[in-house]
């Protein structure tokens, strides 16, 4: 018999954030959490919003997340690290053995498909990470998405490895159930076998105090010249140009930059110093520093954010805004930041694009 205990699964304080209000959904069942590695070195503020409320876990449990070597190994080498991670992943849901509900954050992750699969349970529960639950959709009910191989992720890189440690990736799990913001953006398209469970943050909406709005704006960092997607001058350039053309619109500030956890802490002081903007250094996410802040600013700018949705989700009546991305803008992952955009766009009617730098290559900014 399935024990009635209930497994989240997470990363990122994000994740975090939606598992929370899922679980205020049914505090009465108890429920364990294991919060594995983020790459993008997010434990910290990821402990501190579970410590927040300890009484909606049975247990916590810490497990690395996948291996990142330094640059000089070679990919075999990279292979035995991860099937080492892969090991450690089957023994712990040995572990934690079979569960009623099953809940993780990301469906890209290898290490939260792999412990989803491993783990026995009777329903399996896809929490938002980002915007990308509408692209998890249409790729498991066979519609076109934005890279679909990151929904098939493995944990091989050479034949070699294949061969000698056997690959063994996570099969897509044949029932799924998204508890989501996105409904809107979903609808009519999903595989039969999966089913949304529509949320708008009644959880932490209500637990919020109420607070009145003052003039800031705040600018929500991204990762993307960390992650190769542009250049560090051109994510500069793009953030300067949106904050001289509210400075156009006569908006003068005050600014607030909130970086991304993945962000280049010394980059972001320098882009915060080089557009007037106020550093936060708080850590937290921008949706649990909004929640909790004595005055709400006016608006949120953003560069490519799922921000910009559950902000606008947690506050109907917050200004949201985004700077056009130039043609020549991105290097990597061009398709899936494309669709994270079109779908801010799409979820957001309210949102408002400003405008982006002159592009040299003279293409149309989006």
């Amino acid at each position: 018999m399935t024990p009635a205990v209930d497994l989240v699964v997470v990363s990122s304080p994000l994740q975090v954030l939606n598992a929370i209000e899922w679980r205020r959904r049914d505090v009465d069942a108890p429920a364990d959490l294991v919060l594995l590695g983020d790459r993008a070195g997010g434990r910290d503020a990821a402990l501190a919003l579970l410590k927040r409320e300890p009484g909606l876990w049975r247990k916590i449990l810490e497990h690395p997340g996948r291996p990142r070597p330094a640059g000089w190994l070679p990919a075999f080498g990279r292979d035995v690290l991860d099937a080492g991670h892969r090991a450690s992943l089957e023994r712990l849901a040995a572990q934690l053995g079979p569960r009623r509900t099953l809940v993780f954050g990301d469906y890209r992750n290898v290490s939260q498909r792999a412990l989803a699969a491993a783990v026995a349970h009777e329903e399996l529960i896809l929490l938002d990470d980002g915007s990308v639950a509408p692209q998890v959709a249409a790729a498991r009910a066979g519609l076109a998405a934005p890279a679909p191989e990151r929904f098939r992720p493995g944990w091989l890189r050479t034949e070699l490895g294949r061969r000698t440690l056997g690959e063994r990736a996570p099969a897509a799990p044949p029932r799924l159930a998204f508890f989501t913001i996105y409904e809107p953006l979903m609808r009519g398209r999903l595989a039969g076998s999966d089913r949304i469970v529509p949320h708008s943050y009644e959880g932490w909406r209500a637990a919020a105090a109420s607070a009145g709005r003052g003039d800031e704006v705040w600018v929500l960092g991204s990762n993307h010249a960390e992650a190769g997607i542009c250049s560090g001058e051109d994510y500069a350039r793009v953030v300067l140009a949106g904050l001289a053309a509210l400075r156009a619109e006569g908006r003068p500030g005050p600014f607030l930059y909130r970086p991304h956890r993945g962000e280049d802490k010394a980059k972001a002081a320098a882009l915060a110093r080089a557009g007037g903007m106020e550093l936060a250094e708080d850590g937290a996410p921008a949706e649990l520093a909004y929640l909790e802040a004595r005055r709400r600013p006016a608006a949120v700018l953003v560069v490519a954010s799922s921000a910009a949705d559950t902000l606008s989700v947690l506050d109907p009546g917050l200004e949201i805004l985004r700077v056009a991305l130039p043609a020549n803008y991105l290097r990597r992952q061009r398709d899936h930041i494309l669709a994270v955009v079109a779908g801010h766009d799409a979820f957001n009617p309210r949102l408002r694009l400003i405008g982006a730098p002159e592009d040299q290559a003279g293409g149309r900014p989006v």
